[in-house]
C-alpha cells in the first residue's frame, strides 16, 4: 500500500527532477525545408519617341479680324441716317467677319507640323521568384532507433538529444 502514494508522486515530479540527462545522437541525413517567395523589383525602360513640337500654316487669323472691322465700318456708315447706327455696325461687323473667314480659308495655307525626338521612360515593376531556405529536416539515429525532428539552423554531425529516465512499473 505504501507503492501506491510514491507511484502518485512520482507522476508530478518533472521529468528533469528524474535525472533527464543529454547525450550527442549521429546525424544520418538532413535535408533542406524550402519555400518559393516572390519579389517586384521597379526598373526605367526608356525610348526615344517622336513628339509633334508645332503647328504652322492653316487659316490666317488677321483677315476674318480685318473683315469684322470693315464691315463694322461699312454698316455704321449705311446706318448713318438711321438711329440704329450701332446695330448697323454690329451687323456690318458680323458679315465682314463671316466673309473674311471664307476668304482666309479658301487661301490658306498648307498646314504643316514640326517633330523632335525625345526620351520617354516609364517605370515597369520586375517580379522574380527565389527559393529561399526555411529550416532543415534531419534524421538522427540514437541507440539504433531512427528520429526526425526540424531545425532552423542546419545541424553538424550530431545532435544534442535529452534523454529521460523514469521508473517503469
Amino acid at each position: 500500500m505504501k507503492t501506491l502514494p510514491v507511484l502518485a508522486f512520482s507522476a508530478l515530479v518533472p521529468s528533469f527532477a528524474l535525472g533527464a540527462s543529454y547525450d550527442e545522437a549521429r546525424v544520418i541525413d538532413v535535408q533542406p525545408l524550402t519555400e518559393t517567395v516572390s519579389y517586384t523589383v521597379p526598373r526605367q525602360v526608356c525610348s526615344e519617341q517622336r513628339v509633334a513640337t508645332g503647328s504652322y500654316g492653316g487659316t490666317n487669323v488677321a483677315v476674318p479680324v480685318l473683315g469684322a472691322i470693315a464691315g463694322g465700318v461699312l454698316g455704321s456708315a449705311v446706318a448713318h441716317g438711321h438711329d440704329n447706327k450701332r446695330a448697323g455696325a454690329a451687323i456690318g461687323a458680323v458679315f465682314g467677319g463671316a466673309v473674311g473667314y471664307d476668304y482666309a480659308r479658301r487661301t490658306a495655307s498648307p498646314r504643316y507640323t514640326t517633330y523632335d525626338t525625345q526620351n520617354m521612360c516609364t517605370e515597369v515593376q520586375d517580379t522574380h521568384e527565389e527559393e529561399r531556405v526555411t529550416g532543415y529536416r534531419v534524421r538522427y539515429e540514437y541507440l539504433g532507433e531512427t528520429y526526425v525532428t526540424t531545425t532552423t539552423n542546419p545541424p553538424g554531425d550530431t545532435v544534442r538529444v535529452r534523454v529521460d529516465v523514469t521508473p517503469a512499473f
